[in-house]
């Protein structure tokens, strides 16, 4: 949801004074964030979102609706609402990725720890809209805690999550962003509930409009 680069002078020196370099630990943290990830392997939500969008159309919906996410990348929120507000909605919602996949899709750099917070950037291997991705974890749970999108147009998109535990798997509770591109300027407030963990989810689900 690992290329690592640490600098070789480290990794000599840290070997001379019989220390771990700090790669090894932000490998040993995204081991950690991986396995956290892959449980449950399906799961089922209500979601309620607040959104409100300071560039035309000037609307504040709120939407309810069933996120689903089927390991180890699939993901889709049907929301009980009328399609264009969904549409609209789709439009500012940032992809998080799974850790199980950063190394397939970005060049991933530690970035230090700090105040039990261990800090990443995801740098895409394929070049397009995203210019990278700075990303902090909780030390103590392994989970995501920020994710800031930097766009090669100028803009951002910044998301803090919140987690709980049900039956000791580690779930989305609540996630709070903000989108701040090119014609668009939008903050949300996402709540999450009622998880349903390892339903059988058909893949039709995610080819569903």
């Amino acid at each position: 949801m690992k290329v690592f680069r640490p600098l070789a002078l480290l990794g000599a020196l840290a070997l001379l004074c019989g220390i771990s370099a700090p790669s090894t630990a932000a490998d040993d943290m995204l081991t950690r964030m991986i396995d956290v990830s892959s449980h449950p392997k399906t799961l089922e939500a209500s979601i309620h979102v607040d959104i409100a969008l300071h560039t035309f159309p000037y609307i504040s919906p709120s939407l309810d609706g069933t996120y689903y996410h089927k390991d180890p990348s699939k993901d889709k929120i049907a929301f009980d609402t009328v399609p264009s507000i969904a549409k609209q909605f789709n439009k500012i919602y940032p992809r998080v990725e799974s850790p199980s996949r950063w190394n397939e899709i970005f060049v991933v750099t530690p970035e230090g720890d700090s105040d039990g917070v261990t800090m990443y950037k995801l740098v895409p291997r394929i070049r397009g809209r995203i210019d990278h991705i700075d990303v902090k974890v909780d030390d103590k749970t392994a989970t995501i805690s920020e994710e800031r999108w930097t766009y090669n147009d100028g803009g951002f998109a910044l998301l803090d999550q919140s987690f709980t535990q049900v039956d000791g798997d580690f779930v989305l509770k609540t996630q709070t962003g903000h989108l701040d591109v090119p014609n668009w300027k939008a903050d949300l407030n996402s709540t999450f509930s009622n998880y349903k963990l390892n339903p059988p989810i058909p893949d039709s689900i995610f080819t569903q409009d």
